[in-house]
């Protein structure tokens, strides 16, 4: 390793102070830094050190594939960079204990080896795994004081070991410093930019990081042409009593429409103690009914999706419940897959009371709406008369679509969709029946969740996909809050009847993840130490059967084999060199700048029969394609020049003197 001592062992030690995972990181930094007082080396072979870098790259899929299961994109990434270090540490022992303190380039790149360069670039490992380790404890670490420190002991020690040694110190030493005051400034304005924009402007953020912003619904009103969504499953629904008709799950409400988005202006957040463990009660009563959903989100902070009354929520592992007055419901938890059971009672509504803001209509919609109104003579009415009146006026005159064309006039999206086109997607339903109910003076606001229908016979649940997205109404009747959804119900079909031919394929591929991901939320730490320790027995009995095979320097040195350059150069490991060290122990020496063929055709004359000439230069021929040739040689020749190699050393190993007689004829080995 190129890297001063202990840096490389200690810049692991740092990996295991961010991780908490000590057992791992003490072993590691003290086998890595073993190599500086162990004499012992291994004379690893191209061909070996390359079925170590693909063992590598094929383990690497293990951790890979557990934390996309386990966790999903974007999480798995930065937990693959966290773990990447362990994944090459077979290659990077490799070096420290081998014979060699560079690799090929070829070694790490497959294109490299089916289409090598005429001279091969080569790589010390020893910084590039030291910025791996930091790399990785930068992905796992916990944002304390202490963080930006350690980077900055790291980063002078490894540039203090590089410096310039003719150059000035008090300059060296003031450029370091300027960078670390800069880099220390622009880390903590970040952090201050970052938590500025999430308390002033919350909206900004899609906080609930699964899909649903709490503070803001861009809707798709106004929206030209195919609007369609996909077929991912999203949630997986368990219900104790199925219900007779589609159950809508809310996760946000707003209650301010501007120009086709709808805002949370009454959507201040407040956090609910937990009653005992995981348990979470919104409201009195146990509920009459029971769901258990099966949700994934990305970020720690997903909205949840409710059935309306609900009541008790128990929810393992999270950190913080809070609810606004609009009904959504918020919690803080690590990302990945989670579950939680509901009870509920549909009669009993948890929102909060309405104020002024949920009868306002946008002075750009009002006229259009106070005529739609009174044609349709809303404004008297009782409210339950009210509402019944507006869901038969939505049921007769208007119909389902997710293709619009561009508006004929000069009206807002709502007041074509309510004038012209009496055509939309959910949306403009939901939208123009909370403009329309309040313009009969009903409080109401704009609901957004999913609908479920679909029963999955595979999965045995219910299944809710991206296009069983929906929203809908919610209005203030007779003290208490209803779900009106006024989208017609072929909307549901309408949305499912162009799935690609391949979506049982996906819907299986979905199942089989989230089986695993179920799988591995219920093993305890114990077993999956256990699991893992499992899998890695194979692979490190290859290593060490293969350490076995190889042939150790100090054993070669121990019988006068002589050793191998490390010369930077393609064929640095010809056997050649080891007939070339050994005829110049003969008396036989090359002379400065005479190619090995020019000096054996020299000997020629001069070598004895015994010493074997021809095979001299079949071996010198063999290396020299070995040496220069870009395609390199193939595997049987590489062993004809290693095995011929090796069988005269064999044959050649007495002192000069051993050779005797008058003519080639009398020449022998004793």
């Amino acid at each position: 390793m190129n890297t001063p001592p202990l840096l490389l062992g200690m810049a692991i030690l740092f990996w295991g102070w961010q991780t908490g995972l000590w057992l791992v990181a003490v072993p590691i930094a003290a086998i890595v830094e073993a190599h500086r007082i162990t004499g012992m080396r291994w004379e690893f072979t191209p061909a070996q050190l390359n079925r170590i870098s693909d063992f590598c790259t094929v383990f690497m899929l293990l951790p890979g594939a557990y934390f996309y299961f386990a966790v999903g994109n974007p999480r798995a990434i930065i937990l693959m960079f966290v773990w990447m270090p362990l994944v090459l540490l077979p290659l990077v022992l490799a070096q420290a204990y081998g014979t060699r303190s560079e690799f090929d380039l070829s070694v790490m790149f497959w294109s490299l080896r089916k289409y090598p360069p005429r001279r091969m670039p080569r790589v010390n490992l020893g910084y590039s795994y030291f910025m791996l380790w930091i790399v990785a404890a930068s992905a796992a670490n916990n944002r304390g004081a202490l963080f930006y420190g350690g980077l900055v002991v790291f980063a002078g020690w490894a540039l203090w070991a590089a410096r310039p040694r003719g150059g000035s110190l008090a300059r060296w030493g003031a450029l370091f410093a300027c960078a670390v005051l800069l880099g220390y400034g622009g880390h903590t304005g970040l952090t201050a930019m970052q938590a500025w924009i999430e308390v002033a402007v919350p909206e900004w953020l899609n906080l609930a990081g699964a899909r649903t912003n709490p503070y803001r619904s861009t809707t798709d009103i106004g929206h030209i042409g195919e609007l369609k969504q996909s077929e991912r499953i999203l949630l997986r629904v368990i219900s104790a009593s199925p219900a007779a008709g589609p159950l809508l799950l809310h996760r946000a409400s707003y209650d301010a429409y501007d120009a086709g988005n709808w805002i949370a202006r009454n959507g201040a957040f407040a956090t609910v103690d937990a009653a005992a463990g995981s348990t979470w009660i919104l409201q009195s009563g146990q509920g009459a009914a029971e769901l258990t959903i099966f949700d994934y989100t990305l970020a720690p902070n997903p909205v949840l999706s409710l059935p309306a009354g609900a009541a008790q929520i128990v929810i393992p592992g999270v950190i913080e419940l809070r609810v606004n007055a609009l009904g959504t419901v918020q919690v803080e938890r690590a990302p990945g897959f989670f579950d939680y059971r509901v009870t509920y009672d549909p009669g009993h509504p948890r929102d909060g009371a309405p104020i002024d803001l949920d009868k306002r209509v946008p002075r750009a919609e009002q006229k259009v709406f106070n005529d739609v109104a009174a044609s349709i003579g809303i404004r008297d009415m009782d409210p339950e008369q009210a509402l019944d009146k507006v869901k038969a006026y939505f049921a007769e005159n208007f119909a389902y679509a997710t293709y619009l064309k561009p508006p004929a006039g000069s009206h807002t999206p709502l007041a074509e969709f309510l004038l012209d086109t009496h055509k939309g997607h959910c949306e403009y339903f939901a939208s123009a029946t909370v403009l329309l109910l309040r313009t009969a003076g009903i409080p109401a606001r704009y609901a957004t969740g999913f609908s479920v229908q679909e029963f999955s016979t595979l999965e045995n649940a219910y299944i809710v996909r991206e296009r069983h997205a929906h929203a809908w109404a919610k209005a203030y009747v007779n003290g208490g809050w209803r779900d009106v959804d006024t989208t017609p119900p072929v909307w549901f079909a309408a949305e499912g009847a162009d799935s690609p031919l391949w979506a049982p394929l996906t819907d299986l591929w979905s199942w089989a993840r989230f089986r695993f991901a179920r799988r591995m939320a219920t093993t305890s730490a114990d077993q999956l130490v256990v699991g893992i320790v499992w899998l890695a027995i194979p692979a490190l009995l290859w290593i060490a059967w293969r350490l076995y095979r190889s042939r150790r320097v100090a054993g070669r040195h121990a019988s006068g084999d002589p050793a191998l350059t490390d010369e930077f150069r393609p064929g640095a490991d010809s056997e050649f060199y080891l007939v070339e060290q050994r005829l110049g122990t003969l008396g036989w020496t090359r002379k400065n700048g005479e190619t090995p063929a020019a000096w054996l055709a020299r000997l020629r004359s001069a070598l004895p029969a015994a010493v074997d000439g021809d095979t001299l230069m079949r071996i010198a021929m063999l290396h020299y394609r070995y040496r220069f040739d870009p395609a390199g040689l193939p595997s049987p020749e590489r062993d004809r020049l290693r095995s011929m190699a090796r069988l005269w050393l064999q044959q050649h190993q007495g002192p000069r003197e051993h050779y005797s007689g008058a003519g080639d004829e009398g020449y022998r080995i004793s």
